[in-house]
């Protein structure tokens, strides 16, 4: 999906650019065909990215039932943690700082399944009124930026809290590569089952 946003874009900025040239009179090379076409190409790629997602099935499952939990892509096995396992889980989250896809001051709250090195995560982003209303958001630890020039106080506060967020960063780097994003709903039905049938794996708070 992302490779179709990405050459429509393109696609449609070549395509604008030359309308717009033609339809601007101007000798030569003209600046503002380009913009109003990078305009034209912004406009049309966020609204098929909207149709598409709807539409466009990624084939990734998220499967929990009472041997465990499983990704699965169109039917095959990616990520798995079984029933028996003594799974750790890792809730985290951190706040979008900058505009992309997602919307700035947004939340992106994640659940890491991990055993033995291996990691089955899934994700999801929220907006500010859907984080205030979610029961469990006291779960999710903040995911702390590293910081360059730190004070001693920072230093003492590492220490506390060092083991804590590396294993946050070691769980974001999977989601990052391999995580199965969620729409909020599914997000909280997810976690909510988890809790149900599998209090064991899940930390005390």
């Amino acid at each position: 999906m992302r490779l179709a946003i990405v050459l429509t874009f393109i696609a449609v900025w070549i395509v604008g650019f030359i309308i717009f040239s033609y339809l601007i009179p101007n000798e030569g090379f003209s600046l503002l065909a380009v913009l109003l076409g990078f305009a034209l190409a912004y406009g049309v790629t966020a609204l098929l990215e909207r149709y598409l997602k709807t539409r466009w099935p990624s084939g990734r499952v998220v499967q929990v039932d009472k041997d465990g939990v499983k990704i699965l892509y169109k039917s095959k096995q990616q990520h798995e943690m079984l029933s028996e396992d003594p799974v750790n889980t890792h809730f985290w989250t951190f706040k979008i700082s900058k505009r992309a896809r997602v919307p700035k001051g947004w939340s992106m709250l994640a659940c890491a399944l991990e055993y033995e090195n291996e990691y089955l995560t899934v994700y999801t982003f929220m907006s500010p009124n859907q984080l205030s209303t979610l029961e469990s958001a006291d779960d999710f630890k903040k995911l702390i930026a590293k910081r360059k020039g730190k004070s001693q106080d920072d230093a003492r506060e590492d220490l506390r809290i060092a083991g804590e967020q590396r294993r946050l960063r070691d769980a974001e780097n999977h989601r990052w590569m391999f995580g199965a994003e969620m729409t909020p709903n599914d997000f909280i039905t997810y976690i909510t089952r988890l809790k149900t049938q599998f209090p064991e794996w899940i930390p005390a708070t």
